[in-house]
């Protein structure tokens, strides 16, 4: 048995000129439960009730309204979320847990510093020991050995003691 209809029978293309609203808006709605009164099939076209649908726009109208009071609290629960975000970050400051983005820029800058003139000495370091030397093996073994003093000495390098010396280079107020 046929649902009653207590609007206008039409398809796709009509609905969406009736409404103002495109085909890929059509078939987004249809997703969203829109009222069908019969779907399409290939030889057959879709058919709407323009009455069903005009009332399930305005039921999910509706309940969007009814929904900005459930936008408020969560409104105030991402507002709780942030202060208690910001006393996290407070107390982490406190601990000593996070650094300064301007601290931590300050020391990698001179750790990379250190990095470049450490490894450019590498070829410095090992010329004397490799001149004249053709067996591959050996030249690989020095380098080797020399890049591993190199990172063994950067991976004791202490940049805490960074700390006092670049904030003393700091303009007075500046962190």
């Amino acid at each position: 048995m046929a649902k009653k209809t207590e609007g206008r029978l039409v398809n796709r293309a009509e609905l969406a000129e009736i409404l103002g609203i495109s085909l890929p808006t059509v078939n987004a709605w249809v997703k969203d439960k829109m009222p069908v009164v019969r779907p399409g099939t290939r030889g057959t076209e879709w058919q709407f009730d323009t009455a069903a649908v005009i009332q399930w726009r305005e039921e999910r109208a509706k309940h969007a309204a009814d929904g900005k009071l459930n936008d408020l609290e969560a409104i105030e629960k991402e507002t709780a979320l942030v202060k208690l975000e910001r006393e996290r970050l407070k107390f982490a400051k406190e601990a000593e847990l996070v650094v300064p983005l301007d601290q931590l820029e300050r020391r990698l800058s001179v750790v990379f510093a250190e990095v470049r003139t450490s490894l450019r000495n590498i070829p410095k370091r090992t010329a004397s020991l490799l001149v004249g030397e053709t067996d591959e093996r050996i030249f690989t073994k020095t380098l080797l050995e020399e890049i591993d003093r190199t990172l063994t000495a950067l991976s004791e390098f202490n940049t805490n003691a960074l700390d006092e010396n670049l904030d003393a280079d700091q303009p007075n107020g500046a962190e």
